[in-house]
């Protein structure tokens, strides 16, 4: 790509998501009659402007944000101001941003499952079941395939796990093709036996010290067992266990062309939207209780992600942008000083308290207050960021 870094690509994603974003706000600040005086692309200083009937639209030299500005945004005197709008305009016109950076993942997946795509098609073999887990006691074992998850067809190992982590504490119905992992001894797919068996994924797996001689149950797991579920562990070693507790892998991998029509590219895109909301939830509950870090990352992590996803092709930038838009349609509709959802906040007091406004000074305050600990937060995050980047540590896997 010109010989540039991948990581660069950051900038027309967010770009892109910016965009949309603030034209959210924009498209429904006219709709509404409210008189914008900027339209700004990235934060100040300014590189140039160009000035279409009462609004000046501007190109500014820091990327990473953008603004729509519009006249008396706490001072009501204005005749059009935004602030002197009925509280359900205002809602719409703060929602807007939020509402447009959710739709865009849902056109972004639609497209993708139009579009023909090489997918990777196998068996999904399981190779060692953990001791104690849900998985062995639904009667799981070793050389078992994975037909569907809940229902739906498993394609590779991937898909399994996506599959997994956005059914955690929840009852799964898994469809297994009973076999064996025996070198050399065939499968007679006619007279071969299918099994439905319901496993509940874990939250928080367990962790457990490989031994000799097991002292305390709850925490140790001896050579033996563990061997039987991963040969590669030794002594000193740590077993953890997944969702389930399970090993598995795609054998007779080939790769074929999948695209859906319309009528079902639209509910898959839904879904798709639904999976990444469950997951992310998740993962923010596992991290809770004790779990690991949910992927946290500020800007340069984002940055070295783009960089990393770019190197699978176009498909997957696409897809990271569907994943930073949901990310950032969420964040900014949370009830966060100096986002949308924290200006929602005071809007939504003023209609609790039945017109009466919080003064336009103290709602100044706050929003500053959150302002810079947003700063602060981000900061903190690209500080963890940086090491990682120092350690050769890599943000996905």
């Amino acid at each position: 790509m010109f010989g540039l870094p991948l990581w660069l690509l950051i900038f027309p994603v967010l770009g892109l998501l910016i965009f949309v974003h603030e034209a959210g706000h924009f498209l429904t600040a006219k709709y509404f009659g409210i008189k914008v005086t900027e339209f700004g692309f990235g934060f100040p200083p300014r590189i140039f402007g160009i000035q279409r009937g009462e609004t000046t639209y501007t190109l500014n030299w820091i990327p990473l944000g953008g603004f729509v500005k519009m006249v008396g945004e706490e001072d009501p005197t204005e005749e059009r101001s935004f602030a002197r709008q009925a509280v359900w305009k205002r809602a719409i016109v703060l929602v807007a941003g939020s509402f447009m950076n959710i739709l865009t993942p849902l056109v972004i997946f639609t497209i993708l499952f139009l579009l023909p795509q090489d997918t990777a098609v196998g068996n999904v073999v399981i190779s060692g079941v953990a001791p104690g887990s849900p998985a062995q006691e639904a009667g799981i074992r070793a050389g078992d395939t994975v037909m569907s998850f809940d229902g739906e067809r498993v394609k590779n190992h991937y898909s399994l796990i996506e599959m997994v982590m956005a059914k955690l504490d929840s009852p799964t119905e898994i469809t297994l093709r009973r076999g064996s992992i025996v070198t050399g001894l065939g499968q007679n797919l006619d007279s071969s036996v299918v099994e439905t068996v319901t496993v509940t994924p874990r939250l928080n797996p367990p962790k457990f010290l490989v031994v000799d001689e097991v002292a305390d149950a709850d925490t140790e797991i001896s050579l033996r067992d563990a061997r039987r579920y991963d040969a590669q562990l030794g002594l000193g070693d740590t077993l953890t266990q997944g969702a389930v507790g399970v090993i598995i892998g795609t054998s007779n991998v080939r790769m074929v062309k999948e695209s859906y029509p319309i009528w079902e590219a639209v509910p898959k895109a839904f879904d798709r939207m639904w999976n990444v909301l469950i997951i992310t939830k998740n993962g923010f509950e596992r991290w809770i209780s004790g779990g690991p870090d949910p992927g946290l990352t500020g800007p340069i992590g984002i940055a070295r992600v783009t960089g990393q996803v770019a190197e699978a092709g176009i498909a997957p930038i696409f897809e990271l942008t569907a994943l930073i838009s949901i990310s950032l349609g969420i964040m900014n509709i949370l009830p966060i000083p100096a986002l949308d959802g924290g200006r929602l906040l005071f809007v939504m007091i003023e209609w609790a308290r039945r017109g009466k406004r919080v003064s336009p000074q103290k709602e100044g305050v706050v929003h500053l207050a959150g302002f810079a600990v947003l700063i602060g937060f981000i900061v903190i995050i690209s500080y963890f960021d940086v090491v990682r980047i120092i350690s050769g540590e890599r943000l996905i896997p």
